[in-house]
């Protein structure tokens, strides 16, 4: 793995744009492992994640009309996704995805450590929420946060910078 100084020249983050809409649906399609059994049936898939994805879409505008939209770059290729939602103590990452192919790269670490970065300076704490079997669990962990509340659909984690010092 390239080293921290390296990633400053293949990592970027940048607002999300309308132009962007193409690639978040593919790659909103692309977390969609709950609908893996469908995917033969590409026209039933397509219905399916369209309607999720407008869904996720609205419900994220109406509950967070303030969240940052941003695009996860790997060398300047949009190679992912970061939504924030920055309040006075508090900033929800309501998603952070990767394309599949770039998974593994660094960029997710990147980026939530960008954000940690931004938070500590702030003095607010992060907090996420991710389902219990996703691997992407153990990466958050790895950065420092922590589990507050879990069910068997939800964990939500958070991250403090002054617990870790």
């Amino acid at each position: 793995m390239p080293s921290v100084e390296s990633h400053a020249a293949l990592f970027s983050i940048r607002p999300a744009q309308p132009e962007d809409e193409v690639f978040l649906f593919r790659l909103f399609g692309e977390t969609q492992d709950q609908l893996a059994l469908i995917r033969p049936n590409q026209a039933l898939w397509n219905i399916l994640v369209d309607v999720q994805y407008r869904g996720r879409k609205m419900t994220y505008g109406e509950n967070f009309p303030a969240a940052e939209d941003a695009i996860l770059c790997h060398r300047d290729a949009a190679a992912g996704r970061l939504l924030i939602n920055r309040e006075a103590d508090c900033w929800r990452i309501l998603d952070i995805a990767v394309l599949a192919a770039l998974r593994g790269q660094g960029i997710a670490s990147w980026a939530l450590r960008q954000c940690q970065r931004q938070a500590a300076e702030a003095g607010v704490r992060i907090e996420l929420s991710v389902n219990p079997m996703n691997p992407a669990r153990r990466l958050y962990e790895r950065l420092g946060f922590c589990a507050t509340e879990e069910d068997s659909m939800h964990v939500v984690m958070t991250w403090n910078a002054a617990h870790c010092s």
